[in-house]
């Protein structure tokens, strides 16, 4: 660690390193719980990384139970930032359509059916007619099982992101961007503050909720941060009335895709065979700089997929294709979140490993850190987040992307628990 400067510039309970959707998620929930003296530091403008290049999906439908229970969290926060800031959050409820047509992807649905079922999530299972009803272009004949989750819907995560720190600062909660993070102060094997490029700053309690630069202050500690900066990218059609403000997300994970409205045009999200990786030791301070899209090779692909939608879009070919969004988010080899200690260090926690959830699960990660820092016994188990539970990973090595990418391009096959440990 390099030496430090020697001015004390601030002394408060708890930082949070991030500014992004889950560091602000975390300011809220520790000011909810009557923790205020709590500082959000952020080297770029907030909600500038992956916060805003989200796709905003807010969907139950998962591989345990915990993070089913992440995903109610934000519902319930939205609800609650809605009464503090006496404004609306434009949360759209329209529900979510998940089509299954392999034998392979029916088993893994009925298990994600039990876990929403241990978690209190009501669905139903409907007919390709009803699907179309739902959702007029979609056809759905050749469907195995489609099923319907009315609690799913979107939300623009730079607009909650925002919610989260304008109710956190109501609070009494402060937050500052462009100040930089330039190392951890430590006492032994606790951390004891942050270096700042203005000065030190002394804190009870650190919390790296640095997104794909988590990595970075995690290695300060000597410990890798077992998630790989991963893309993920889609497209956004031209606004011809294909997508409306009443239509259901659409899940069809036989075919790696999502989509859902954007302003009368849809959001179209693909999966690749093979998830791009980064060095997370390596990444430019700002991903607004970080050249995440290869217009060739990203067209060769939606032509690909585009094609296999067909069958169930007959009318994909007459969408026109607008824009093109990509952002990193960090992916886990087993696609689960980290959240908690690190091993043999005190005052520190990690909250990342979000694997393209950090939208939906915001309102989770922010009542987890808040109750650890509290010292209460968190409400969601998180144990299968333990930031340990890979044991001493390096991050930048090219074998543990490779894990990672597996992961993301992989993402609706995740391990599903055994829902008898459901809350």
């Amino acid at each position: 660690m390099r030496a430090a400067p020697s001015a004390t510039i601030d002394e408060v309970a708890v930082v949070i390193i991030g500014g992004g959707i889950i560091g602000c998620s975390i300011a809220y929930h520790l000011a909810k719980r009557g923790i205020t003296d709590v500082l959000v530091l952020d080297r770029n403008q907030l909600a500038s990384g992956a916060t805003a290049r989200a796709a905003g999906l807010v969907c139950h439908a998962r591989s345990d139970t915990s993070t089913i229970h992440m995903v109610k969290r934000t519902l319930a926060a939205i609800d609650e930032m809605e009464a503090l800031l006496e404004e609306k959050i434009d949360f759209h409820p329209v529900g979510s359509v998940r089509a299954i047509f392999s034998e392979a992807r029916l088993g893994e649905l009925e298990k994600m059916e039990a876990c929403l079922t241990a978690a209190g999530v009501e669905f139903s299972t409907i007919t390709p007619a009803e699907a179309k009803r739902l959702c007029p272009w979609l056809e759905l004949g050749d469907a195995r099982r489609i099923v319907f989750v009315p609690a799913d819907g979107y939300i623009d995560g730079a607009h909650l992101g925002s919610a989260y720190a304008r109710a956190a600062r109501k609070l009494g909660v402060r937050i500052r961007s462009g100040i930089e993070v330039t190392g951890l102060l430590t006492d032994g094997p606790r951390v004891t503050g942050v270096e700042t490029n203005e000065g030190l700053i002394r804190a009870n309690w650190v919390v790296d909720a640095a997104g794909v630069w988590g990595a970075v202050i995690a290695s300060w500690l000597g410990w890798g941060l077992a998630a790989a900066p991963t893309r993920s990218h889609y497209w956004i059609t031209a606004p011809d009335g294909s997508g409306t403000g009443h239509q259901p997300n659409i899940h069809l994970p036989d075919m790696r895709a999502y989509l859902r409205s954007e302003v009368g045009g849809l959001v179209i999200g693909l999966q690749e065979p093979k998830s791009l990786t980064y060095d997370p030791l390596a990444l430019t301070a700002d991903m607004a700089d970080m050249p995440l899209i290869d217009e060739e090779r990203d067209t060769e692909l939606l032509v690909t997929q585009a094609s296999e939608l067909r069958k169930v879009i007959p009318k994909i070919d007459e969408w026109g294709f607008a824009h093109h969004i990509a952002g990193l988010s960090n992916y886990t080899p087993d696609g689960k979140f980290v959240i908690g200690r690190v091993p043999e260090i005190e005052g520190f926690l990690l909250a990342g490993g979000c694997c393209g959830s950090g939208v939906a699960a915001s309102g989770g990660f922010g009542l987890t850190i808040a109750e650890l820092i509290a010292g209460i016994e968190p409400s969601i188990d998180v144990t299968l987040y333990r930031p340990d539970r890979f044991g001493r990973v390096d991050p930048s090595s090219e074998a543990f992307r490779e894990r990672c990418a597996a992961a993301r391009s992989g993402k609706s096959r995740g391990r599903v628990d055994d829902v008898s440990r459901a809350a």
